[in-house]
């Protein structure tokens, strides 16, 4: 069966009439044309199964046990849902008074429930999923959420997010690099939920707490930091950063002075110490403590100690930045429950412009900007030019001003986030255009030079005589959606017959191989329909996975005889078939090469 995409066409061979003695040619309306093309390919949502005689296919064998240790744990508006279980996936189904209100598939041992009600009492249900959609009896557990929090009394500033305004402009600025990221209030069941909304490849994305953080001794104790959120999720990273100097966002070579610690889904670094292994705990949202004492650092997950260092800063205050990476497909969607600081001494605020480095014309149109005494352009810029950049202007309607890096000490390096201010008098903020946007451009030494501006802020004085205009600041952005599920990670390898990988995908004789399918879910994944294997574009195997539902991830091994193909180099592709029409096809491919 030859691997095609149909077009279906309707043809229909017109009469011919005489009328009056005219010929008229009947057309079918429904035939191709111009004005109505032929109807596209159905979706493919199925499976159909299929091996012809170079391959055996594996089949369904006894159905998985049931989960063990299922467990439920409360917490405000939310249940989350752990169980004990070693298959590819999960089904878990969330329960109100005997109706199933929702259901989500995962690949974890893990997932979380949000957007609930404190006062009903919820029953979830867990049924293991294994390769082809069988599934186990189920797993039950009852319980309400809570509205019960951690002790918080050591934090002056805590923001759960729930307010009227969320999140709080005067509290919290989002730096990203040309805004590939947003960060609002979440949607539906993250209604009450802080959420980051990315797609900015591997580059990092920063929740700048305007508020600093001021180091004071109390009992030994100099001061705190608090998040609690489901990021890191399996492939990404939480950074928490301290910066002695107004800086918005930085990467991996961050200004002198910071103290920095990374958090991965199976391990944490605190400065001063090696990396310690955490067990992981993706798809839940996670109480993160960094805490800061005269004799080091500790970091405490959920209440628990989990890492400690000797480090303990020089400064006594600096920008709190909270550092989100997504996966590798750059797709980066965060939930944020809370965050807390032992200082709470927030800056007068005033909404700042749009500020753009990409157009700078001079506008026929221009504005002052109103209620403001001056500010602090705050800029990220980065450029591969190995040459003298520093130090750097920023050019504003006509007007050149100093920018200095934004740590005393911070030297420039080629390829890196590098963090500079400039100091603004109330008449250099021109706004230009119907936007009303502060254009600017930066240079470097050489004033033909212009590094790429990634992130600019502009941290306003206000003017306590007049009042700023509400016309000119950059509006809110929409609330975000959850991006759409999508299908398990595929790759593939190739084993001789003692189950050994084959190293390079190269075959040493003619004879029987297994081509191992693997399948990788994360904590919300897309129904899976079933796996066809392609050899050159035909189609050799078809598995189909939805014995009693949608299978979520897995394993599949198919024994080949790599004697009914031709010697020499051969395409293997597998194609993953969702159950849901709106979610793409998966694909991964490799060449693998048979002898003579």
């Amino acid at each position: 069966m030859e691997r095609r995409v149909l077009r279906r066409a309707g043809y229909v061979a017109g009469g011919l009439v005489l009328v009056a003695g005219a010929v008229v040619a009947l057309r079918n309306v429904d035939a191709p044309s111009e004005q109505n093309p032929p109807p596209p390919a159905p979706i493919q949502t199925t499976v159909k199964e299929f091996v012809n005689e170079a391959a055996v296919a594996p089949k369904p064998g006894a159905r998985p046990e049931r989960p063990a240790n299922l467990t439920l744990i409360p917490g405000p508006h939310r249940l989350q849902v752990t169980w004990a279980a070693k298959t590819p996936g999960y089904e878990v189904q969330l329960r109100g008074d005997g109706d199933v209100l929702r259901t989500r598939l995962v690949a974890g041992n893990a997932m979380q429930f949000d957007g609930l009600e404190n006062t009903v009492e919820y029953q979830v249900d867990v049924r293991a999923v294994d390769s082809f959609g069988q599934r186990s009896e189920p797993s039950t557990a009852r319980k309400r959420p809570s509205a019960n929090r951690p002790d918080e009394s050591r934090y002056a500033l805590v923001d759960h997010f729930d307010g009227p305004v969320a999140p709080d402009p005067a509290r919290w600025r989002l730096a990203n690099n040309a805004a590939c990221a947003r960060m609002t209030r979440g949607l539906g069941d993250d209604s009450r939920r802080l959420v980051i909304s990315a797609a900015c490849g591997n580059e990092s994305v920063a929740l700048r707490s305007r508020t600093p953080l001021q180091l004071k001794d109390i009992g030994g104790e100099l001061g705190r930091m608090m998040i609690e959120t489901d990021c890191p999720a399996k492939d990404g990273s939480l950074v928490l950063d301290l910066v002695p100097g107004p800086a918005d966002l930085i990467d991996t070579s961050p200004p002198p002075g910071t103290l920095r610690v990374k958090i991965t889904a199976d391990s944490v670094t605190l400065p001063g110490a090696d990396a310690v292994a955490i067990p992981p705990k993706t798809g839940l949202s996670v109480r993160w403590e960094l805490v800061l004492r005269t004799d080091g650092l500790s970091l405490w997950r959920d209440g628990t100690k989990v890492a400690a260092s000797g480090f303990v800063p020089t400064w006594t205050t600096a920008t709190p930045l909270f550092g989100f990476t997504g996966p590798p497909n750059g797709l980066t969607y965060i939930g944020i429950d809370a965050i807390g600081l032992s200082s709470a001494d927030t800056p007068p605020f005033v909404a700042p412009p749009r500020i753009t480095s990409t157009n700078i014309s001079r506008a026929a149109n221009t504005e002052l900007m109103a209620g403001v005494l001056g500010g602090q352009l705050r800029m990220t810029v980065r450029t591969t030019i190995r040459e003298q950049m520093m130090p750097f202007t920023v050019e504003i309607a006509g007007r050149a001003f100093p920018a200095r890096p934004a740590v005393e000490g911070h030297v420039f390096a080629p390829s890196y986030r590098f963090p500079i201010v400039a100091d603004l008098p109330a008449d250099a903020l021109v706004l230009s255009g119907d936007r009303r946007e502060l254009r600017i451009t930066v240079r470097g030494a050489n004033p033909a030079i212009s590094p790429v501006v990634q992130h600019a802020e502009l941290e306003l004085i206000p003017d306590p005589a007049t009042k700023p205009s509400p016309n000119q600041a950059e509006p809110p952005p929409e609330p975000a959606a959850r991006p759409a599920l999508m299908l398990a990670s595929f790759d593939t390898q190739f084993l001789d017959a003692a189950g050994q990988k084959i190293e390079n995908n190269e075959i040493m004789s003619r004879s029987r191989v297994v081509l191992e399918v693997n399948a990788d879910g994360g904590s919300a994944q897309a129904g899976l329909a079933g796996v066809e294997i392609f050899v050159d574009n035909k189609r050799i195997v078809g598995i189909p996975t939805m014995v009693d539902g949608p299978a979520v991830a897995g394993q599949w091994r198919v024994a080949l005889n790599s004697g009914a193909f031709e010697p020499g180099p051969h395409i293997l592709e597998v194609k993953a078939v969702s159950t849901d029409p709106n979610v793409a096809p998966g694909f991964t491919n490799t060449t693998w090469s048979i002898p003579r």
